[in-house]
């Protein structure tokens, strides 16, 4: 990781674990893997702070460790990325509060502040045996409400919980929490690092010496450690991905009676982890959760919310919000086929409309959409609608070809008077072509892109009564599967393609599949031409824009041009355009590349200079100083809190929480109102920061 993130995760966990842990995560950190000498001689604390601190980082797997030969001298490692995620616990909870619920925001709230847990600890915090009441239940208290009450009934987050009334209810909605994704099992891989991973993996998966190609035996057994290290990441496989058993999984009795294609796994095989069960043992007879399974917080599914959320936002600012809404159904059922927001099928090409490439995204059917959005309002009513017999298709008719047609009766106006061979009988009756064709009365058949045939047809032809009417009867616009149908076409002919839709075949229903990578890029690509505008103005994104539009050819991904070439193509004068590419490429926004005339002789009035854009570059500079604004706001926001420390502590306080205009006077009144507003202005920033390192990173 780069120095500006590693000091952001330093001082995230400095925000929520106090500045003995973030010293002994900053020293991992930055000298990378130590053993617990190592770690004591470069802190100079104290082992028992140490050992403590060690305890809270692997508890929130923020720490890695491993040992290989079992000798107790274990080495540890810092989770860089991993920290960085703590940054988004208030949205992990808006999202779930806004999904599933208050009481599943009050569950998730807990995860986070413990890392993991078992099932049947988290029950028993909430419905205890007896009155006395465990550690792990002061664990949760102190976590989220450091002054809470036992005397006022105070539970979990601070305040009285009225969610789960129940044992089953509470096991229910952490049952929901599991199914949906967001809560996942907890394997003894999740705390090594990657590398040590493969390590094991590779020690674990025997090669197959059956197979006489040396290159087939490699490939498969890479193949095999991968599926090893996708079974400890996720806990199952991928057949079993995003659904909840509701029974035990029958043993295999050693007959070959399994489907073709389905991975079959051996209870033996499985390794035991830190739940002391298989992978696919997680649920009893009644189809709840075992109680000695441990959960965490799964953030590769919650990015995969945030990118929704942005998607929508996307599909609401260019289409319209009804639109959104079904947009929104479908991402919802899309995303619980994803394990992750980059997947390793995106390296595939975008534009590629081939069986591999739509096989490889999620696809959700007409039917199953249609079942999803009972509860959204009428469709039809965004949706414009005409009867056919009040359309006026001259009105209609593309420009290209009414600057065609006058072109030509131009063209033929001038031969006739060169000639001077047209007669008055003949100027007549061209007038009257004339007038016949501004009425609307001659209309082409084809109308798309203006490239239509002009031949037209006998304006006195009518049909005979005898004829059947061929024309295509228009649905009923207030039919629901209509309506729906309007919004997906509008979906798939947009710009941005936000759908693709798959060929229909015999016995198949209709299905639609969702590009991701495609999408992903526009939203990168429009995050950088708006830092790109906000900095420089309007003048500066339109060369970007310019040198962004020509990025088309595979073998040569940056074109380049020059400045005469800019000059033409941006319509600014060379001497504002000089300032502001050099301005831009000051900042990294675009790249410079010499091409010198005279060998290695780089005289500038010998010299090619072409600019161009490189997208990825930008976005690796933008998201190293998205990670440094982070930082200073969160410090600057320490040193705020520091200038009313003693009314923000009085505050705090159990008996003047709730009760702060009896306790509290009127300058420590207004010192904290200001201090509220500073701070959510502060954090509202880090939180817009979030979404843009969220585009630039993780989608």
């Amino acid at each position: 990781m780069s120095e500006h993130a590693t000091q952001l995760s330093v001082v995230l966990v400095d925000e929520f674990f106090g500045e003995l842990t973030s010293r002994v995560f900053g020293t991992l950190a930055f000298h990378g893997r130590l053993p617990f000498p190592g770690l004591v001689y470069h802190t100079q604390l104290s082992p028992i702070g140490i050992r403590h601190s060690l305890s809270l980082l692997i508890q929130q797997q923020l720490v890695l460790w491993y040992d290989a030969e079992n000798t107790g001298q274990a080495l540890y490692e810092a989770d860089v990325p991993n920290s960085y995620a703590l940054a988004r616990s208030g949205k992990y909870l808006k999202l779930v509060q806004g999904g599933l619920g208050d009481t599943a925001s009050e569950i998730l709230s807990n995860y986070i502040a413990l890392g993991h847990t078992r099932v049947e600890d988290l029950t028993r915090t909430y419905f205890p045996s007896s009155d006395e009441r465990g550690p792990l239940h002061e664990i949760i208290t102190v976590a989220h409400h450091p002054h809470a009450d036992s005397a006022q009934s105070v539970r979990l987050n601070g305040s009285k919980h009225e969610g789960a009334h129940t044992v089953d209810s509470l096991r229910s909605t952490i049952s929901d929490l599991h199914k949906a994704g967001l809560l996942c099992a907890v394997h003894e891989s999740h705390f090594r690092p990657a590398a040590d991973n493969i390590n094991e993996a590779e020690q674990a998966v025997p090669r197959d010496g059956q197979i006489k190609s040396k290159r087939e035996e490699q490939a498969t057994w890479e193949l095999a450690v991968l599926n090893k290290l996708e079974d400890w990441k996720y806990g199952s496989n991928k057949d079993a991905l995003g659904r909840m058993q509701t029974g035990t999984k029958r043993a295999f009795d050693g007959r070959d009676n399994q489907p073709v294609g389905k991975k079959r796994k051996l209870t033996h095989s499985q390794p035991s982890g830190v739940n002391g069960t298989g992978s696919d043992s997680y649920h009893t007879e009644a189809g709840k959760l075992d109680d000695d399974l441990v959960l965490r917080v799964n953030h590769e599914k919650f990015v995969i919310l945030m990118r929704n959320q942005q998607l929508a936002a996307l599909v609401e600012e260019s289409i319209s919000s009804t639109t959104k809404k079904v947009f929104a159904v479908i991402l919802h059922l899309a995303g619980s086929q994803l394990r992750k927001c980059k997947n390793d099928l995106s390296i595939i090409d975008d534009g590629q409309d081939d069986e591999i490439y739509l096989s490889s995204l999620p696809q959700v059917s007409t039917d199953e959409l249609k079942n999803s959005i009972q509860g959204l309002p009428d469709l039809s009513d965004a949706l414009g609608y005409a009867e056919p017999s009040k359309i006026k298709p001259n009105l209609l008719e593309h420009p290209k070809k009414v600057k065609r047609r006058r072109d030509s009766r131009e063209v033929g106006t001038d031969e006739a008077l060169v000639e001077g061979s047209a007669s008055s009988d003949e100027s007549d009756e061209g007038s009257d072509d004339s007038k016949s064709d501004i009425a609307g009365i001659d209309h082409d058949s084809d109308s798309t892109n203006g490239d239509a045939d002009y031949s037209s047809k006998p304006r006195n032809h009518k049909t005979p009564d005898t004829t059947p009417d061929t024309t295509p009867k228009v649905k009923d616009p207030q039919s629901p599967l209509h309506s729906l149908r309007q919004h997906l076409l509008l979906l798939t002919e947009h710009p941005h393609r936000f759908l693709i839709p798959i060929p229909r075949q015999s016995a198949v229903p209709e299905k639609w599949a969702i590009p991701y990578r495609s999408l992903s890029n526009t939203l990168l690509n429009q995050a950088l031409l708006s830092i790109t505008t906000s900095r420089f103005g309007p003048l500066a994104g339109r060369l970007l824009r310019i040198l962004g539009a020509n990025n088309t050819n595979d073998s040569n991904p940056y074109p380049k041009l020059d400045e005469k070439m800019l000059v033409l193509l941006s319509l600014i004068p060379q001497k504002p355009m000089r300032t502001l590419l050099h301005s831009m490429h000051r900042a990294g926004h675009i790249e410079l590349q010499e091409l010198p005339k005279d060998g290695n002789q780089r005289r500038p009035g010998t010299t090619l200079f072409f600019w161009f854009f490189d997208p990825d570059r930008m976005r690796k500079r933008v998201l190293e100083e998205t990670y440094k604004a982070m930082t200073n706001l969160i410090r600057r926001a320490r040193v705020e809190r520091e200038g009313v420390r003693a009314v923000v502590e009085k505050s705090e306080r159990t008996d003047v929480v709730g009760r702060e205009e009896e306790f509290l006077g009127e300058e420590e009144l207004s010192a904290m109102r200001e201090w509220r507003e500073k701070e959510e202005r502060i954090l509202g920033e880090v939180g817009r920061l979030d979404d843009l390192v969220a585009v630039l990173r993780d989608f």
